[in-house]
């Protein structure tokens, strides 16, 4: 991919993932979690990460705008780095290989490009608002979905049961809310179904989801704003996310379970 009209070099974002991916499996033998403020766990790792790609940020473009799962901000520019440095930490602590590692770019407020690294099975999904690859396939948008093909799953968080109800038969739950929206984009699944995430969860697929005909709604059916989401905040309700031929349908086959509080924040 050329990154020639691009103010931030995707392809030097590629190399900086690559190496925090390398710094995570070389410290695996120590998976100790911590659980903050949200009761979301945290390992050393996680710090460690975000701490070596905050460094790359700091050196390579002075004056940028920074959002950090864990904590660091930084606020002034036009461009705003997003970043996760372990997306399903759970996942990760348990010795799982879907997790993954996140820098988004937004510009004035804007998706602007993203990649999202996954060290153990060496994935990485990448893109702008104009093209996006799997590793080094560019994607391919397809025109519309099969959502009765016996190959279509829905992606899933590992407790939907206590949150959700749905008539859809095949459900599957990675680890990584990151993942599950890449795959959905990428076409390797159907649609995602997630919690109230944070702009970090979502930030590196952002840039290119109307390019792959992806939408991304909340589950009343009322389109994605990222501006609910800048300053960190949980997202207001859950999400769905599928190609636009299918939206419709599965938003008329989930349902959150009343009575059932979702307080993440």
């Amino acid at each position: 991919m050329s990154s020639a009209k691009l103010t931030v070099d995707i392809n030097l974002i590629l190399n900086w993932v690559t190496d925090a991916g390398q710094i995570a499996l070389s410290q695996t033998a120590d998976r100790s979690v911590d659980l903050k403020e949200d009761l979301t766990p945290v390992t050393a790792i996680d710090k460690q990460v975000e701490a070596f790609l905050l460094e790359k940020i700091a050196r390579h473009y002075p004056g940028h705008s920074v959002l950090a799962e864990e904590g660091s901000a930084r606020s002034g520019s036009d461009f705003t780095w997003i970043i996760d440095p372990i997306d399903g930490t759970r996942a990760f602590a348990s010795g799982l290989p879907i997790w993954g590692i996140s820098i988004g770019v937004l510009h004035l407020g804007e998706p602007y490009a993203g990649v999202f690294y996954m060290p153990v099975t060496g994935d990485v999904f990448w893109g702008t608002k104009t093209e996006a690859f799997h590793n080094d396939r560019p994607l391919k948008v397809q025109d519309a979905v099969d959502l009765h093909s016996p190959l279509a799953f829905i992606a899933v968080p590992s407790n939907f049961h206590r949150y959700f109800d749905t008539s859809f038969p095949r459900l599957r739950s990675f680890g990584s809310a990151t993942a599950h929206l890449a795959y959905v984009a990428h076409g390797l699944a159907t649609a995602t179904v997630t919690r109230r995430l944070r702009i970090w969860d979502l930030a590196p697929v952002l840039p290119y989801l109307g390019f792959s005909e992806t939408r991304l709604v909340y589950l009343n059916g009322e389109n994605f704003q990222i501006g609910d989401l800048l300053h960190g905040e949980a997202a207001p309700q859950p999400l769905v996310a599928a190609h636009a031929s299918i939206i419709d349908q599965l938003l008329n086959c989930i349902h959150a379970n009343p009575g059932v509080s979702d307080n993440r924040d």
